[in-house]
């Protein structure tokens, strides 16, 4: 398994016990992203809401829970779950294989196919939308809106970390001097999926979003490390220190540079 690879399953491990995790354990950073949360209204697609969530930010689940036959899980009609920018966004969770569009104005639409999910970036906030029917989809994004809006509204820009910003810097400061997917993939040590995928990304964001933007020094092996260190940090922080012959709270100091690439704040 690569980098890329060990990174992915990390995260997803990370994702299962944080889902577990009591709601006193809540951060600050999905504190911020449980007020006024997004969701499809009091009801969608003729389903009620029949749960409401704020141990991870916010969740709001439509329908009832069905258990795909044959399969393990459980699967329900319709949910929205709440982040921030700075925990969810397009290279924290990079799909590169994903469409990347607009939404409604200015919302950034990822959606991740192999899941079923589609992530929309607007403002400080990344909601997420899932839903047993894929038809549904169209609907949930058409009506998803703040708890506040008695109707959907437009949706402004994302609003990403420095970070964020910085790694999408990388690939549009090497198309600016080399030619072709390859060549770019060369200079930033990405793979040429990942460089579309952010090329296609930092276009939708527009030219200004990057324009003070600096390009960044670390490498791309460093960032990829730092980010390992990041999830292993969160999963066993103890384990990790002395693994990497530091203290806790020097680990925390050095994996700084990442944070907003690492699916958690």
């Amino acid at each position: 398994m690569n980098r890329a690879g060990r990174i992915f399953f990390l995260l997803i491990t990370l994702l299962a016990l944080l889902v577990v995790s009591p709601a006193g354990a809540q951060t600050a950073d999905q504190k911020a992203a449980s007020v006024d949360p997004f969701w499809l209204g009091p009801s969608f697609a003729g389903l009620r809401v029949s749960d409401e969530r704020f141990e991870l930010g916010a969740e709001f689940v439509y329908g009832d829970c069905k258990l795909p036959e044959g399969e393990g899980g459980c699967s329900y009609p319709a949910r929205i779950e709440n982040a921030t920018t700075c925990a969810l966004n397009p290279i924290a969770v990079e799909t590169p294989s994903s469409s990347v569009s607009l939404l409604r104005g200015g919302g950034l639409r990822t959606e991740n196919s192999e899941v079923g999910r589609v992530y929309v970036g607007t403002g400080d906030r990344t909601f997420t939308v899932e839903t047993r029917e894929p038809e549904l989809i169209s609907a949930a994004l058409r009506d998803a809106r703040r708890r506040s809006q008695p109707v959907p509204e437009t949706l402004p820009p994302p609003v990403y970390p420095p970070t964020v910003l910085r790694e999408l810097k990388r690939v549009t400061a090497a198309a600016a001097q080399f030619d072709g997917i390859a060549a770019i993939a060369a200079r930033t040590e990405l793979r040429p999926d990942q460089v579309r995928f952010r090329l296609r990304v930092a276009e939708l964001l527009g030219a200004d979003a990057l324009a003070e933007v600096p390009v960044p020094t670390l490498s791309t092996a460093r960032v990829e490390r730092l980010v390992e260190i990041a999830v292993l940090l969160r999963l066993y922080p103890r384990r990790t220190a002395e693994k990497n012959d530091k203290t806790v709270a020097q680990l925390r100091r050095m994996v700084r540079p990442v944070r907003g690439l690492t699916g958690f704040c």
